[in-house]
Formats: structure tokens, sequence, C-alpha cells
């Protein structure tokens, strides 16, 4: 018994679980147009000698009725290696193909359209455009004299089959709301997949877990993050969250206030969960972790202080020896290996081999900046050669063609300092050679892939900072080289954003900075200076940095120029009163927090801006302490103060100028008034004759419209006569004369009054009523005035012909037939229903076509356009079964 109750209760808890773990399920996902998703996958042989990563970008094309829908699948980047027989590793990336200057277009990349049921089944398949063949280049070599070794199309690297298998588990995994599992065994081959999500115009599905418990939180750290993700601590301090891990493992924790920070780096993969704790108060010591990710975790701890040692400034590594340098760097060696083996076997071999590579990086900057600092610059303390031999083979020998540690913080600060040291071998240094097109010419002989589009990217966005006239223009051509050349969006975006600030600054554009947010809470707005030249110094710098500028402020004439000097708040600032009391100054200090993102300035930079009187661009200069500054700004400011004095040669020519515009405009103004009054003429005889034929049609249909009505008029007394009813027949003439004297008398009017309509229509009627007893009724809106409203006559005959004889001919009293008459605006609306048998629309032969072609051309002829009539008729009454309403609406204005 006992057994029982145990086992019923195990039960109940089992449902009470599974009830709990189904409502924290992601519901399944609905596609929409316009959906989008981005993954990166990667394709590994199973005996690890290739391994190819993919950028995929699915869109959703279409949503088809019968609930298919259809993906436009793009492989944004292909980044590929393999080894050959000879175990040599080649590579490729579709984001820094080998560079071509003067390419023209951007290349095309590899795009799918595929078709998917409601399961994620694929059941079309078809390639929309095709990515050029891959030229592989090997890892080891990183100079562009490295050839392509072979050569491959996209079908041999992702055949369809494997393009249709990944997808369809992409997609059923979306649709079922579930996260992609950590790997795929690819059918018909020895390769596996791993498919990660990265981003998504909707939630994504969540595939790690990070949580655990601070002590002593302060009220600022409130919040956390892993990357962009910001959460929230609970108000114990504990958290728990749900991320998404990809195929790029390294994350950053980040807590607390810049400047207090508490932080960590996470290695986080799919299914992962990592358990933190620590002490806010004693963060670093305390910090300990648990889950699956804790080894990972573990690692980057340990590790990060050796990496910080290597690399930044605390260790002052500058100012050792070379035989101190060398042994500092073989300690942070051994450190590193002593972590790494303690960690070997407790995280997997990639995350091992990111970590090794990444410190491959660190040690290499360092030895480079090392060596720069020591052999380079005015008075250098050693040459090239005081170095040993083996000095610089870890430099040399690096793969910097393809790593993973590409963009990474170590890997960019590497590269900073290898294309220095590539300057110094090729000499470009050592010939006082500096700038963009230096820094050009030795990354295009040095590097090729990542490490090349990298230096042209940063050359080029350094130099486009400047904002200055003659860098902008003379970068266009290597601007458009690098956009067609380079797929990585992440570089082309930046250039592309500096590239549209810096046309900003071209000389003669209106000056693109509006106005400056002071310190003390106030605007200052710049259009207040226009009237003379305007010198702008914009200083992010120690105030000290204008001392040697006073001077040359205070010889210049208040009268002719004036300077505005906008200097960040310090502290040190020793120089504001001095400036302050220049009459040709406007001195003020600069809100910090406000953005300057039109003025291009970093923290701990001067730049100079000079404007014409009308506040135009004139020229900029980004300050950098050279010996030539002083002559620089001073030749600046000298064009400003020209911009605002004419020259006797250019008053001569403002004069001559003057003198051919005035003649030319009264030469012109006189041609122009023939023109005008010629045309003029023109166009009113033109419309003379518009409105003659137009008189000319409306007759023309109107002569046409009577004796359409006679005859049907005279088959109906036919009728009478033919059934024997001679009373009604002698009724219907006499009516008949009435009705025809008056379509008589309005026979040569082209608009009669609404009254005199109604009249005749009622006469028309009265005559149909003889042969069918229908009733009839006329209403007409309060405000009308009938004889004053006036419309084409007998325009609504027609319609009231083609209600009695196929609508209600047949219903005798039951018959209803109504006619309703309202104004909106300059339209008179007249509503003509009735209540018989409906119209499915079809216009027989030799029946009510005419009639109401005839009515839709008249009405066409009174069109205007203004003014549109139309002619509406609908085959069911409001609120009945059958009928038909015909709505006429008439412009009267």
């Amino acid at each position: 018994m006992k057994q029982k109750k145990l086992l019923s209760l195990g039960v109940i808890m089992l449902l009470t679980l599974a009830q709990l773990f189904a409502q924290k399920q992601r519901p399944p996902l609905t596609f929409k147009s316009g959906d989008w998703l981005e993954t990166d996958i990667r394709i590994c042989n199973f005996y690890r000698n290739s391994d190819y990563n993919l950028r995929v970008r699915y869109e959703v094309s279409d949503k088809m009725s019968n609930g298919n829908v259809v993906f436009k699948g793009t492989i944004e980047r292909l980044r590929l290696k393999y080894a050959d027989a000879q175990n040599n590793w080649l590579s490729y990336d579709s984001y820094y193909p080998r560079y071509l200057e003067n390419r023209k277009k951007i290349l095309p990349k590899q795009t799918y359209e595929m078709t998917a049921n409601g399961l994620g089944k694929i059941s079309n398949l078809k390639v929309l455009s095709t990515a050029p063949k891959f030229n592989f280049s090997l890892i080891s070599v990183n100079t562009t004299a490295s050839t392509p070794k072979t050569n491959f199309p996209s079908e041999s690297i992702f055949p369809i089959v494997q393009v249709r298998e990944i997808s369809e588990a992409i997609i059923s995994a979306l649709i079922a709301g579930e996260a992609m599992p950590k790997t795929l065994q690819l059918s018909a081959s020895r390769d596996i997949a791993n498919v990660v999500f990265k981003s998504a115009s909707f939630t994504l599905p969540t595939n790690a877990v990070i949580k655990g418990h601070i002590t002593n939180l302060s009220a600022v750290d409130t919040i956390y993050a892993v990357d962009a993700k910001i959460f929230r601590f609970s108000r114990d301090g504990s958290f728990n969250s749900n991320v998404l891990a990809g195929l790029t493992l390294r994350q950053r924790w980040i807590m607390g206030q810049f400047d207090a920070y508490k932080t960590f780096t996470v290695f986080l993969e799919p299914f992962d969960t990592l358990i933190v704790k620590a002490d806010r108060l004693d963060f670093d010591k305390t910090l300990s972790f648990s889950g699956n990710a804790a080894a990972k975790a573990g690692l980057s701890k340990e590790l990060t202080p050796i990496f910080n040692s290597q690399w930044v400034n605390e260790s002052m590594y500058r100012n050792k020896s070379l035989a101190e340098f060398l042994s500092f760097q073989k300690k942070g060696q051994k450190d590193f290996d002593h972590v790494i083996n303690k960690y070997a076997n407790r995280v997997s071999s990639g995350i091992i081999d990111e970590n090794r590579t990444n410190f491959k990086f660190t040690q290499a900057g360092t030895k480079l900046e090392f060596f720069s600092y020591n052999c380079t610059g005015p008075k250098p303390k050693m040459s090239l050669g005081d170095f040993p031999e083996d000095y610089f083979v870890s430099i040399d020998t690096l793969p910097v063609s393809m790593s993973n540690a590409e963009g990474g913080l170590h890997y960019i600060w590497y590269m900073k300092w290898l294309l220095s040291y590539k300057q110094t071998k090729l000499g470009v240094r050592n010939a006082g050679q500096y700038g963009f097109l230096a820094n050009y010419a030795t990354a295009m002989a040095s590097f090729n892939g990542y490490p090349l589009y990298f230096s042209i990217y940063n050359s080029l966005k350094d130099e486009l900072y400047k904002s200055e006239t003659e860098s902008t223009e003379r970068l266009k051509t290597y601007y458009e080289d690098f956009i067609n050349n380079c797929g990585d969006t992440t570089l082309t975006n930046q250039v592309k954003e500096q590239w549209a600030k810096a046309r900003k600054w071209l000389p003669g554009n209106p000056g693109p900075v509006k106005q400056l947010f002071t310190n003390d809470g106030n605007t200052l707005e710049l259009a207040k200076f226009k009237g003379k030249p305007l010198v702008i110094i914009l200083n992010y710098n120690n105030p000290d940095v204008l001392k040697g500028y006073i001077d040359l402020i205070k010889k210049q004439n208040g009268n002719k120029v004036h300077f505005l000097i906008a200097q960040r708040v310090s502290e040190e600032n020793t120089i504001g009163q001095t400036l302050k009391a220049l009459p040709n100054v406007t001195y003020v200090e600069i809100d910090m927090e406000k953005p300057l993102k039109d003025f291009n300035l970093y923290y701990q930079q001067t730049k100079v801006y000079t404007f014409d009187s009308d506040y135009r661009v004139i020229s900029s200069y980004l300050l950098d302490a050279a010996p030539d500054d002083q002559s620089i700004i001073a030749d600046l400011i000298q064009q400003a103060i020209d911009s605002g004095v004419m020259t006797r040669e250019q008053k001569a020519e403002l004069i001559k100028t003057i003198g051919w515009s005035t003649g030319s405009i009264l030469f012109a103004s006189l041609i122009f008034f023939w023109i005008y009054k010629a045309r003029l003429a023109n166009l009113k005889r033109k419309e003379s004759l518009k409105r003659q034929i137009k008189e000319l049609e409306v007759k023309a249909i109107r002569s046409q419209m009577n004796p359409h009505f006679i005859f049907n008029a005279l088959n109906s007394i036919q009728s009478l006569i033919n059934n024997q009813q001679y009373k009604e027949a002698n009724f219907y003439l006499e009516k008949f004369a009435l009705l025809m004297r008056r379509v008589l008398n309005n026979s040569e009017k082209t608009f009669i009054s609404l009254a005199d309509e109604l009249q005749a229509v009622t006469l028309y009627v009265e005559l149909e009523q003889l042969r069918f007893d229908f009733v009839f009724d006329i209403h007409l809106a309060n405000g009308i005035n009938a004889n004053l409203v006036e419309i084409p006559g007998m325009i609504t005959q027609p319609l009231i012909e083609n209600a009695i004889l196929h609508g209600i001919a047949q219903k005798g009293t039951a018959g209803k037939l109504k006619i309703d008459i309202s104004n909106s605006g300059s339209y008179l609306k007249i509503v003509i229903s009735d209540n018989g048998s409906g119209w499915n629309g079809e216009v027989k032969d030799g029946h009510d076509g005419f009639g109401l072609k005839l009515v839709r051309e008249r009405l066409n002829l009174l069109n205007t356009p203004a003014t549109k009539g139309n002619l509406e008729i609908n085959a069911n009454l409001a609120g009945q079964p059958s009928g038909v309403t015909a709505v006429l609406t008439i412009p009267i204005d």
C-alpha cells in the first residue's frame, strides 16, 4: 500500500514537472514576409582535414496561401580552411578576397531560393546567383607574393544536398521553437555541421544559461551584461538569464560603473550552464564558478592577469633593457603554459587553441611595440641590427592571413604595430614617409586577407577622420576600391560613415555643425557669428595645448576675423581667462556629455576649422604637434581673412559680371515676355476650339439620345394597340405628345434645369405606369433649388427605362421605383433604385447597353481635371435580396 502511494506521488510529480516544463517552452514560430535570420554554420570533415565556416542569412520572401514559406538564403561569408596531401593548410575568406585596384562592382554572393512547408521540409531549391570561384592560399604566408594554390566552385565546397539538409534543420528548429542541436551528422558524407543562430528579426530560442549570486551589491550594480545583452539582478543579488551562445565562444561579463567595473571573460558554448558567485567588495578574490562551463570560466579568469601583464603598461616593459624584456616575455610564456596545462583536459581543444593564438598575438604585439619604441623617433635608442636574429621569427611566421583572433582586441593591437614594423623593414619610415599613402603601399606589399583589409580600413578611417579637403578628394579612388573589394560590412559601414562625414567639410559647404552645447547648460548657436570670417578651435586636450597660439590670435585684426575657442572642461585650465580677455575671441567650455559627431574629434585632440562670412566651410586641420603646425594655422587664418576681402581684380570682375548679367536678364526677359504672349494667345485659340468640339460632341450624343427614347416610346404605344388597349393607347399618345413637346423644346439646350428634367422624367414614368402598374416616388433633398441647378437633358431617362423594363415590369403593383436627389459639395447625386429581379452585370446586344453607353459618354464630356462625373451600378440594394441601384454623380459647379 505504501509503495502504491509513493508511486502515485511520483507520477503526480512527474506530470507536474512536465507541465511546468511545457509552460516554459517557447511557442512555435509562424513566419511572415520580411522575417530574417542570420546563422553561423561550421562544417568539419570527419578526419579534421577541412574546416568550413559560413555565415548564412535567411529571408522570408513570400508566404504562400497553402502555408508554404519561400526563403532566400544568402551565404554572406565563406571562411574556408583545408589541408592538402602534404598537410599544408590553405585558406580562403570571401570577406577578404584578393584585392584588385579599380574593381568596378561588389562581388556577387551565393544565393538560393527554397520553399518549405509547415514542418520545415524543403520541396523546392534552386540557385539564384553564384559566387566567384575560391582561390586558396597558404595560411602561413602573409604577403601578396603568395599565389593561389587551387581554385574551386561553390558547389564543391557547399553541395546543394548539404544546403537542403542544413536549411531544413534550421527552419524546423525555428518552427518548433527549439535551439539547434550541438551537431548535425550530414548524410552521404563524413562531415558534421555545427549551426548556431546569430541574430534575427524575431526572438530566437536561447541555448545557454548564466546565473548566480553577487553579495553586497550597490545601487549602481543593478545590471550586468553579456556582450550587448543587459540583464538585471534581483534585490538579493541573484540573477538567472538565458543567453544565446554561438560559434564565437568568448563573451564578456560586465557589472558596475565606468572606472569601477567588475568583469570577467566567459567561454560559453551551446547548452552550457555557468553559475557565478562573488562578493562585490572583494570581487576578484571571491569570484567562483560552477556548472558545466565552470572550467572554461576558470581558465579565462586565471589567464586574464597574464594577458594584461604581457600587454598593457602596468609592467613598464618599454623601459626595460633588451635582455630584461626577453626575460619578461619568457616568464609570461611560462606562466601561460602553466595555466594551459592545468586546464588541458578540462576544456575543449578549440578553447585551448584560441587562447594559444591570442597569446601569440599579444606577445608578438608587445615585441613590435618594444621595437618601435626603441628604434623609431627623432633619437632612436637602438637599431634593427641590435636585435637577435630570432627576435622576429615568431612575428614573421604568424599565420595572420587567417586566425580565429581576427577582429579581437589583442589582434588589432598587434596589427597596428605590425604595420609600423613592416614600414621600418621596407625603409618607408627611414625615408620620412608617413600618412595614408605610406600605410597603403606598405600594406599592399606586405599583407593579404584580413591584415590587408584591416590596414587599409584603419588608414582610410584615420585619414578621413581629419576631414581635410585634400585628403577627402585624394582618397576617392581608394575609398571606392575598398568598398567594392571588402565584404566585411563591419569595416565598410564605418568607412562609409566616415566618408559621409568628411564630405560635409568640403569647401563651400554650409557649416555642418549648427550649435555647441556649453558646460553651463546653454546652447551656442553658430549662426550668430555670420558677418565676418570665423576660426573655430575645438580642443579636447589640455588647455595648455593652446598656449602656443595665443600670440598668433592676438596679431589678428578683430574686424577681419573672429575666433571661437571651444575647450573641454579641465581643472588645469590656466589660459581660459587670457583667451576670454581677447576682443576677437569667444571662449566657451563645452559639455563633454553631448555628442560632437560632426566635428570628428577624439579625446585629447585639437582641430581647427575656418569659415567665410556666410559660415561656409573653407578648411579644417587636425593638430598633431608637428613642427610646422604654427605656420599651417597661420595660413588657414589668412585664408579665412582673404575669403572676406575682395581684391581690385575681383571687384573689376564683379562689376563686369553684374553688367553682363543685368543685360542678359533684360534681354532674356523681353524674349520670355514675347514667347509668353504668343503662347497665351495660342492656348486661348486651342481652348476655344476644344469648347466648340465638345459642344458638337454633346449635340451629336443628344441627337442619338432623343431618337433612342422616341423609338422606345413608340414601341410602348404599338404594344398597347396590339393588345387592343385603345383607350390606354390614346391616353399614352396624349402624354407622349406632352413629353415630346418638352423634349423638343430642350433639344437645342446643352443643359436644362433640374426641374425641367424631373417634369420630363415624371411624364415618362407616368406613360410607363399605364403599361406596368408599379409604384413611383421622387424625393428631392432640402436645400436644392431645382430651378437653379442645371444638368444635361434626359440624362436620367435611360437609367429609369432600364429599371422599369428590366427590373419591375413584371412585378405589377409590387414593383417599386424610387429616385433620391441630394447634393454633396460641387456634385449632384441622383440615386435610381428598384426592387426588381436584379442584374448580373452583363449587357446583352440590343438591350440596355446603348443607353448606358450614351450616359457615360455624356459624363466624360462634362469631366474636367478638377471634377469627375461618375455612373455606378450596384446589383444589390441595401437590406434587400434583389434589385438594382444606379448612382449618377454629376458635377454642377
